[in-house]
């Protein structure tokens, strides 16, 4: 998605960390920020909108292992006008899934009058 990138490095929280820029011409760009054991612990896009660019930012922490890989069991989705907080009590790795799962939905009861 993005031929050309840039690493430069910055500081978080008082912690030095990596940032990896991706950009195309007439793209907006995204911002990948690693910390010192190559976690990835920020994701800055910015989204084209009728009045402008607007950045989104995702920032990742308390990292458990799961099936043998770091995930991220809290997200803070911050935007221009508001926040998400995430937080996760449970990850499972292959975890099965029922098949009926996956089934068509029944239809919607027709709308009384």
């Amino acid at each position: 998605m993005f031929n050309t990138w840039k690493v430069a490095t910055t500081t978080i929280d008082d912690k030095e960390v990596t940032v990896l820029q991706g950009s195309s011409p007439g793209k907006t760009s995204v911002n990948l920020y690693f910390d010192s054991t190559g976690l990835l612990i920020r994701v800055l896009r910015h989204g084209v909108t009728p009045i402008g660019t607007v950045p989104t930012q995702f920032d990742y922490s308390d990292f458990r292992t799961v099936g043998g890989i770091k995930f991220p069991y809290k997200w803070l989705i911050t935007w221009t006008d508001g926040q998400s907080n995430v937080v996760l009590s449970d990850v499972q790795t292959n975890a099965p899934i029922d098949a009926a799962k996956f089934n068509k939905p029944a239809p919607a009861p027709p709308i009384k009058q």
